[in-house]
């Protein structure tokens, strides 16, 4: 999703519908743990980039410089 949209800005509740599905019963907590183990991978990969958070806005991806 974020690759796709590296544009984009995505809150928790975008994340969440749009991975797991409007009708699930998973809770928000559950993108912070999937967004910590990305962050974590792209870490150990050395990548260029990392999964950047505003503040009340949400997620996006950002090259590092």
């Amino acid at each position: 999703l974020l690759m796709l949209n590296h544009e984009r800005y995505f809150s928790t509740e975008d994340i969440l519908c749009k991975i797991w599905g409007y009708d699930t019963e998973a809770q928000p907590g559950i993108v912070w743990v999937y967004i910590s183990y990305l962050r974590k991978k792209l870490s150990d990969l050395n990548a260029n980039i990392m999964i950047a958070v505003k503040r009340n806005v949400g997620y996006t991806l950002e090259e590092q410089k």
